[in-house]
């Protein structure tokens, strides 16, 4: 089994979206509701530190290989997207700092208001003002586990490479059409690990 890590750069600004689970109050408008819970889009540890779930990597590589389908050698015409769906593992959250390793907090967040659909669907009509909580500047380190001996180092870096350009991560990503959530790779590194000891 092989475990990589990698150094994920922002290019783009990072938009936050986890969903509010708060209910609005029946003293509130709308505005009054996102101003009130906009910082409850944000992931955070214990310590207050920004991060990124371990799924949203996960996707973000399983997207690159159906965007890339890069056949596998030996293999015909079948592509890679199966094989990230179901062999890698990542379960490590994501931290996020600044270009010189700061953990990034709440304090570093702006708040974005954004005349944006109602439902989050473009395209779907009602449109509303919502406050996408953003950071201009970050990176993070991930941890990739590798089971399955086809994903080498060569592939999972243009895996990599064409996630950070084509996918992105968080709210209005390149994937949906949008800008953000861009990053560069950097310092990839790939190790053989003890199965049992992972």
């Amino acid at each position: 089994m092989l475990k990589a890590t990698v150094d994920l750069i922002g290019m783009a600004d990072l938009m936050f979206g986890t969903h509010v689970s708060e209910k609005k109050r029946d003293d509130e408008t709308h505005d009054q509701f996102e101003e009130r819970t906009w910082e409850q889009k944000v992931r955070t540890t214990k310590d207050g530190q920004l991060f990124l779930q371990p799924f949203a990597l996960k996707n973000a590589l399983e997207s690159a290989a159906r965007w890339l389908s890069m056949s596998i050698p030996g293999e015909g015409k079948k592509t890679f997207t199966k094989r990230f769906t179901s062999g890698i593992l990542i379960v490590e959250k994501m931290l996020l700092t600044d270009s010189k390793g700061k953990a990034l907090v709440i304090g570093n967040v702006d708040p974005v208001r954004i005349f944006a659909p109602s439902d989050g669907k473009r395209g779907s009509g009602r449109r509303v003002f919502r406050i996408f909580p953003t950071v201009r500047e970050w990176q993070t380190t991930a941890e990739i586990m590798i089971f399955d001996n086809k994903i080498t180092e060569p592939v999972l870096e243009k895996h990599l490479v064409a996630a950070g350009r084509f996918t992105g991560f968080g709210s209005m990503r390149v994937e949906n059409g949008g800008i953000n959530g861009r990053f560069a790779v950097e310092g990839l590194k790939v190790a053989e690990v003890d199965e049992l000891a992972a």
